[in-house]
């Protein structure tokens, strides 16, 4: 594959690839650094690809390059009391909880409908609407996790904002 013929696939393919790319990073910026990552491994692996499927081994690489940099990211480790809206007393501290492995324990799936809301401030419906089910479920949801976050804190049930 020549530079020309990776530059003919980016112009073609280059939009259903960062697609994939936000679909799995949950935002743009991280889609962008994914999608440039997709083709710089594309380029160093041109010569293991036989020419068949340019799109199927695209996100192949498109996939594994988002969840490197959601690794290398992680944005809800950062500080998740401040994009959970807690209380400066309770931010990881050792003695109420360290949220950190709080969300650890939360599953893949719960982890991004909290940081999508609260990290990336995205309304209800967006994430619904990404994630392909109702507001209503990922209002519920999110009503759960906000419940179960709280416990492990043990902060009371009042004032902790998450509606839409």
């Amino acid at each position: 594959m020549t530079r020309t013929e990776l530059h003919a696939l980016y112009a073609e393919l280059g939009p259903a690839v960062r697609a994939r790319c936000r679909a799995i990073c949950g935002n743009g910026a991280d889609a962008d650094e994914a999608l440039q990552e997709t083709f710089l491994r594309a380029w160093k692996a041109r010569g293991r690809f036989d020419g068949r499927h340019p799109l199927a081994w695209l996100q192949t690489i498109a996939r594994n390059a988002s969840l490197d940099v959601l690794r290398r990211r992680r944005p809800w480790a950062d500080d998740p009391a401040a994009w959970l809206e807690l209380p400066d007393a309770v931010a990881l501290t050792a003695d109420r909880v360290d949220l950190v492995r709080l969300l650890d324990g939360f599953s893949p799936h719960d982890v991004a409908i909290l940081r999508l809301r609260y990290a990336e401030e995205w309304r209800v419906h967006e994430v619904a609407e990404h994630l392909g089910t109702s507001r209503r479920t990922v209002q519920r949801r999110l009503e759960r996790l906000v419940k179960r976050a709280r416990a492990v804190a043990r902060l009371p049930e009042d004032g902790w904002e998450h509606a839409s």
